[in-house]
């Protein structure tokens, strides 16, 4: 995709006749309504937004005029997490010489 696709440009067609006459032109319909580049635009703008460990764009963690305004709820527990935390212990213990680095963990639900 282009930016003059974004900007609502479509390609056109042109039919010439043997002398190089146009005998028709046929154009298509921009791939994105007006509505949809919105969207589109602004999701690449908050993808490209800073963003700190706590989830908020780094502009509004580090503005002075929240300085007083966050508040944390308590913890939850990732059980998730923490069962592979405790596998991951397990295992360094188990297989002390494993480049554990290598290893990519993933959990699932069990029923």
């Amino acid at each position: 995709m282009t930016v003059r696709e974004l900007r609502g440009w479509a390609p056109r067609s042109v039919t010439l006749d043997a002398d190089g006459n146009v005998l028709s032109v046929t154009v298509a319909e921009p791939r994105f309504t007006p509505r949809e580049r919105i969207l589109l635009l602004a999701s690449r703008r908050i993808e490209k937004t800073p963003i700190g460990r706590h989830g908020l764009p780094i502009a509004v963690a580090t503005d002075k005029a929240n300085q007083f305004k966050f508040k944390v709820p308590p913890p939850v527990t990732d059980w998730a997490q923490k069962k592979i935390n405790a596998v991951q212990k397990q295992y360094e213990k188990d297989y002390p010489n494993a480049d554990t680095d290598a290893l990519r963990w993933r959990v699932e639900l069990d029923d």
